[in-house]
């Protein structure tokens, strides 16, 4: 698989679509992380939410594919034109052996999911910590939650990277020009 062409394509189709994603930088941030935690924990059971047409679900079927184990990716989109694209997408390359497309609510959908070590927040900013305490206790020890455009105040993001600094969890944030944190769960 050509991965630089998949990926490549998958950001074409957001931008041309007008859908609002991540960059490349945020990419190379959720990649790594992501084929971190599979390679610690010898499988990745992640969640995206707010998945787009899949740009950000790219980047972690490449680190689960390369980190060679065992996993499923529950890319969650309540748009309906953007799940489309991102069910076309599993389906034209040959996913569906890792990716479980969900149309719907990420907060609704969440309660369904358990065994998680990787969780990538990208829904609406007002949304980040209510979703964040939905998930907390569905990470195991280890797992790590990520989540894009922290360096902005909009929605919880404030009170979200708060709750993310404390008690079982620690956070840094990469100075990417939109903000990723990383939130580690450490008991």
């Amino acid at each position: 698989m050509n991965w630089d062409e998949v990926i490549r394509k998958t950001y074409e189709r957001s931008r041309k679509l007008g859908v609002p994603n991540i960059n490349y930088e945020d990419g190379y941030v959720i990649f790594s992380v992501a084929y971190m935690t599979a390679i610690s924990f010898k499988k990745l059971y992640a969640i995206d939410a707010g998945a787009g047409v899949g740009f950000s679900t790219v980047w972690m079927i490449k680190a689960l594919r390369n980190s060679k184990v065992d996993g499923k990716i529950y890319a969650i989109e309540e748009e309906p034109r953007r799940f489309n694209y991102l069910r076309e997408l599993v389906e034209n390359h040959n996913f569906q052996d890792v990716v479980i497309p969900i149309k719907g609510d990420a907060l609704e959908n969440v309660k369904k999911i358990e065994d998680l070590n990787f969780v990538f927040i990208d829904i609406d900013k007002h949304l980040y910590l209510d979703f964040f305490n939905l998930v907390k206790d569905k990470v195991k020890v280890g797992g790590v939650v990520l989540a894009h455009n922290v360096n902005y105040t909009w929605g919880t993001i404030r009170e979200f990277l708060e709750e993310t600094s404390k008690g079982n969890w620690i956070t840094a944030v990469v100075p990417t020009s939109e903000g990723i944190s990383i939130s580690l769960r450490v008991a």
